[in-house]
């Protein structure tokens, strides 16, 4: 079958959103995007139907994902990295061809999502990304046992909700990185847990005229 995306409509796009993406991340990019909405058409992955729409209204957080984390979160050296209800793979396939620090990994329950997270990387591995099929709770309390320094959550839980599954088993100086479609109160109407986190960086951006923001916490 011959790709409907191409590495060059996938730099056209990228500049469009304001990226300049490099030549490492096109090729793969271009099949992911091609490989979901193949998929999208008897699973419903997502809720675009194009790949230039999914580019615009999905790929596009990860991008600036990706320059968040390079630009405004301090973490360790080769950290470890999850992604919880990681979905389709967004934001976590396509950040990983522009972020490869550390190990990073994809955690879905869902079955049939979970599968094309590892087809998805069967056909384009990414360095040091894998996937673990099952709850998050799971994955966290192993064998081994983990702990992580970075944690990326969107859409997975309200994130009170979050911040109280992983502050255990979160690094030293570990972070947790929200991708939200509203504002973060302020600590101050967290109540008692605004003991337990400071926020060290936040981004805003716009897509499709709404805003979206990520936060970036710490356990105290």
């Amino acid at each position: 079958m011959t790709p409907s995306v191409s590495p060059r409509d996938v730099a056209d796009w990228g500049n469009r959103a304001g990226f300049t993406l490099p030549e490492s991340a096109l090729v793969p990019l271009a099949a992911y995007l091609d490989l979901l909405m193949q998929w999208n058409k008897v699973m419903n992955l997502v809720g675009t139907r194009s790949a230039e729409e999914t580019f615009f209204t999905l790929v596009v957080d990860s991008l600036h994902l990706a320059r968040f984390l390079t630009e405004k979160v301090a973490l360790a050296a080769a950290p470890s990295c999850w992604d919880l209800g990681s979905g389709a793979g967004l934001p976590g396939l396509p950040l990983r061809m522009l972020w490869t620090e550390g190990e990073y990994w994809l955690v879905e329950s869902r079955e049939k999502r979970a599968l094309f997270l590892s087809t998805a990387l069967a056909r384009h591995p990414l360095s040091g990304t894998r996937v673990y099929r099952g709850r998050a709770e799971s994955f966290m309390a192993g064998p081994p046992s983990r702990q992580a320094d970075l944690v990326v959550s969107r859409a997975f839980m309200p994130w009170p909700d979050v911040l109280r599954l992983v502050r255990a088993n979160l690094k030293p100086e570990g972070t947790v990185i929200l991708l939200l479609r509203e504002e973060l109160p302020t600590l101050p109407e967290w109540g008692q847990a605004a003991a337990h986190w400071e926020i060290t960086s936040s981004q805003s951006y716009a897509v499709g005229g709404k805003q979206r923001s990520f936060w970036a916490l710490r356990a105290r």
